[in-house]
């Protein structure tokens, strides 16, 4: 080869080098701006956290029964600084508003038949190919043991990390469905609104917060007027059981099975949804609040 065609090969690979480096480090540069951006913006969002932890158990001072936690939950936070360059958008709300999916078997494999049956009604609505398939896959994920009901129906057994004893949170629950339409091949039932319908956490669910939806599947023959009338559109919270029967007779047989309402000095959790602007950076974030402890704990950025 000439000299020349050497040199002029060996410049385009030194210039072939150099593009490359300058490319890898505006990509470094860029992420780690990107990085240094997000640090900073997530670092003052952990100190509204902080400065609302302070300031919610006077904001809150006055909930002694379930009508003034029902308007702690109704009225939003709000705050904004004359020049704009920061704004807070805060809401509380209740966890305890779905059916817990964990409430329809022990860990000991006790089946709670209620439970079941609420579970059923919404393949009533939304029907599957095989409801025994999934409903054998929420009892061997739920109980403790790793005795299979029926053919690979123990997650666990196949994913370690997928551990036994409770479905802790939507992402166990998907796993689940993967399983589900993994052995049945049928995908209809990503089509059910999950979300409406269960929950995670919480012994019962608290009366004033249910959705219509949950509260459906545990009063398959009201009306859905009647539905509506006890949860979107009530007026005013339900202060006691017998209240909340005396508005809806059907309730007498269920109540106690299903539902609480909040008393004062008992344990409960709110959840705060926190929106945060500053200067045109966004954060979205949650944290749970503990009506006793008052501290703020698990925050979780979205």
């Amino acid at each position: 080869m000439k000299r020349r065609g050497i040199v002029l090969m060996m410049t385009l690979m030194l210039i072939s080098i150099i593009t490359g480096i300058i490319t890898l480090i505006l990509t470094q540069s860029e992420r780690m701006s990107r990085l240094s951006e997000n640090s900073f913006s997530q670092s003052a969002a952990l100190r509204v956290v902080s400065d609302l932890e302070l300031r919610l158990p006077a904001l809150l001072s006055s909930v002694t029964g379930a009508e003034q936690l029902d308007l702690a939950m109704r009225l939003p936070l709000q705050l904004e600084t004359k020049k704009g360059d920061f704004m807070l958008k805060a809401r509380l709300f209740s966890p305890y508003s779905r059916l817990n999916i964990n409430r329809i078997v022990t860990a000991e494999g006790q089946i709670n038949e209620p439970y079941v049956a609420a579970l059923m009604r919404i393949f009533a609505i939304y029907p599957i190919a095989d409801t025994e398939l999934f409903l054998k896959l929420v009892f061997d994920s739920m109980d403790a043991d790793f005795i299979e009901r029926g053919n690979n129906t123990e997650i666990a057994e196949a994913q370690p990390d997928f551990k036994n004893g409770s479905i802790a949170n939507e992402h166990q629950f998907n796993t689940l469905l993967e399983r589900y339409i993994e052995l049945s091949g049928d995908r209809t039932v990503l089509s059910i609104p999950w979300n409406d319908y269960i929950g995670y956490e919480g012994e019962k669910m608290d009366f004033n917060a249910v959705n219509p939806e949950a509260l459906s599947l545990v009063l398959p023959t009201a009306p859905p007027e009647k539905i509506r009338a006890l949860t979107l559109y009530r007026t005013k919270a339900y202060a006691t059981k017998e209240e909340a029967i005396a508005a809806e007779p059907a309730l007498a047989s269920v109540f106690d099975t299903y539902f609480f309402i909040y008393r004062p000095r008992i344990s409960y959790d709110l959840v705060c949804d926190i929106h945060i602007q500053e200067n045109f950076r966004d954060e979205h974030l949650l944290f749970r609040y503990n009506l006793l402890d008052k501290k703020a704990q698990h925050v979780e950025f979205l």
